[in-house]
């Protein structure tokens, strides 16, 4: 079990973290307890891995006798009481304007991007626990201030729960990650204790980065076999070093897609559509989207008049969702399952109106909305009903967003790569051309040449797996219904009762990977 302990005044950051928990480590394996729970496990001697959220100044004894413990392992996020801060042999300051001042960040330019001055920079102090990313603003943009291409979240100086939580030095050889702005270090982002103690300078920690990924590293191996460890759930599939989903978000047009989709057939790589169900009413766009299923592709609502914020109810939500999937199945004589947000923005209520629509999940995720759709994993996200995932999908392969210079492609071929280091089943987007915008494209053939060159480099990574949009979605749904549970002698892996997906899942544990076959696991 892994315990979740928190105080009242940090509830938000509480029900984010045991989403993006849940999401790695399986259904039920979060249990949110109180201190005295806490007090009377450690009494008892027992193996805990516990996850600390804003720690009130009471609580720094029970924390410093929990990294103590013999077996036990602490992920701590956000402020540090002054006790535990100088037990730790840390020292903190209050966060200065300077540093405030360095999270703001100006919209991207055209063929390029904009960054904050505000940088963390990783170190690797363990073999076992390390970064993915070696660098990384706070804040970044590829497309106005919208888009990040390079898929993580921002972070903030304004004292919510995505923000920088506290200033704090550490010793050089527990800081993980450093703060820094025009070469001046202004402290501490994470730092990692030998055997017993990973930390994160937010309240949240990473749940919105491919950061997220030294988290698992730190549950699932580190220290192993003298503190506890707990399976983690690879969102890849078993027998592949990368996995691929790739759609059009067809806000105005469909047929266009046509040339795009015949280099995609010829490379063998599926393709899915997102429709904006209102281009249907032109019989001119049904026989791609037949086309598209036949040939093994997938089809995907995008709402019914591609309304911002899904119409800013949820009774404009479920309006949308209806009107959108009842006229896909007009022509297409399927039901459509998952659908795709417009601009990304999938607030609480449209995922829930979706979930009653009868919707399995949705794809959104973006860096300047809904941080907590903003997902490192698939899965369950906060405020969403067991059943209904989601996936982020940041990356948006436009001609406006290509980069001046020697390698156009770079930040997308930056983006597959961070992707396949941390374990990500990546996912970008490109739109069809419509008679009133070309997304930065100078012309189909540009488009093409960009689309093949990309699909060529995460190619020639390796062992690649290209997947359509609803068979990744399925595969998500499978890997969120994993029961692990606990036994005398280790762990047992309960697959989904009914597969959607022919991919067979995968848990990482004790500093190896196992396949999980159709009948379970046992470790």
């Amino acid at each position: 079990m892994i315990y979740l302990i928190c105080p009242g005044s940090s509830e938000e950051a509480a029900t984010v973290v045991a989403a993006a928990l849940q999401r790695s480590c399986g259904m039920g394996r979060v249990c949110r307890i109180s201190l005295a729970k806490w007090d009377r496990l450690l009494a008892q001697d027992i193996s805990m891995l516990a996850v600390i959220i804003n720690p009130p100044a009471n609580w720094a004894a029970t924390i410093i006798r929990t990294i103590e413990s013999a077996r036990c392992k602490i992920l701590l996020f956000g402020a540090m009481p002054l006790e535990l801060i100088q037990y730790l042999g840390a020292h903190s300051a209050p966060i200065s304007e300077y540093a405030r001042q360095g999270t703001k960040c100006s919209p991207a330019p055209i063929g390029g991007m904009f960054e904050s001055g505000l940088h963390i920079d990783y170190k690797q102090i363990d073999p076992v626990v390390f970064s993915p990313l070696a660098s990384r603003p706070f804040l970044r943009f590829d497309f106005a201030d919208e888009w990040n291409n390079l898929g993580y979240g921002g972070i903030r100086t304004d004292d919510s729960i995505w923000s920088l939580s506290q200033c704090l030095q550490l010793p050089s050889e527990k800081t993980l990650a450093e703060i820094r702005m025009d070469g001046e270090s202004l402290g501490a982002y994470a730092g990692l204790w030998p055997d017993s103690l990973l930390w994160f300078n937010r309240s949240v920690g990473p749940v919105d980065s491919q950061e997220w990924r030294i988290v698992e590293l730190y549950i699932a191996h580190y220290a192993w076999p003298t503190r506890i460890c707990h399976p983690v759930i690879s969102e890849i599939p078993d027998g592949y070093g990368a996995a691929v989903t790739m759609r059009l978000d067809c806000d105005e047009d469909i047929e266009s897609a046509r040339i795009l989709w015949h280099a995609y057939q010829q490379l063998e790589v599926p393709f899915s559509l997102a429709l904006h169900s209102k281009v249907l009413d032109d019989p001119k766009h049904h026989a791609l989207v037949r086309e598209v299923l036949t040939h093994g592709g997938a089809i995907l609502s995008h709402t019914a008049t591609h309304a911002s914020n899904w119409g800013g109810s949820y009774e404009a939500s479920l309006q949308e969702a209806s009107a959108s999937a009842n006229a896909i199945k007009r022509v297409t004589g399927q039901a459509v399952r998952y659908a795709v947000s417009p601009f990304h923005q999938t607030p609480m209520y449209a995922r829930i109106a979706l979930a009653d629509s009868g919707y399995e999940g949705c794809i959104g995720g973006i860096i300047r909305n809904d941080p907590d759709y903003l997902m490192a994993r698939a899965g369950s996200a906060p405020g969403s009903p067991v059943g209904f995932i989601g996936h982020s999908q940041q990356c948006m392969l436009h001609g406006d967003c290509i980069f001046d210079g020697p390698d156009p492609l770079s930040i997308y071929k930056q983006s597959f790569d961070l992707a396949r280091d941390s374990r990500t089943f990546f996912g970008y987007l490109d739109h069809p051309f419509s008679a009133r915008y070309q997304y930065g494209w100078s012309s189909e053939e540009q488009r093409v040449q960009a689309h093949v060159a990309f699909i060529c480099h995460m190619k020639n990574s390796g062992n690649v797996l290209f997947a359509n949009e609803s068979d990744a979605m399925d595969f998500f749904q499978d890997r969120a219904e994993v029961v692990i549970q606990a036994n005398s002698g280790g762990y047992s892996i309960c697959a989904a009762i009914k597969s959607r997906s022919s991919w067979n899942l995968s848990v990482e544990y004790a500093g190896q990977s196992h396949a999980v076959p159709p009948e379970g696991l046992s470790l």
